[in-house]
């Protein structure tokens, strides 16, 4: 599981700050289990695209002002 970057890893900072986020939407917030995980779901698809031109940009595809140009 260690270096596995698509599987959840409690010792991993970046994967305790998507649990503690989760818990406070149900300690917190009052969501329950259901709610975060649709509202989860809900994040992925709205978010999908902004991330995967963060992820293009880091590998050195093209920028968003290089685009605007062709």
């Amino acid at each position: 599981m260690g270096n596995e970057k698509n599987k959840f890893d409690i010792t991993r900072f970046e994967h305790q700050l998507i649990a503690s986020t989760m818990t406070v939407l149900v300690d917190d917030f009052g969501y329950t289990p259901r709610e975060v995980f649709e509202l989860m779901d809900d994040a992925k698809r709205q978010l999908w695209g902004a991330l995967a031109e963060l992820a293009n940009e880091r590998k050195g595809g093209i920028n968003n002002e290089s685009a605007k140009t062709l």
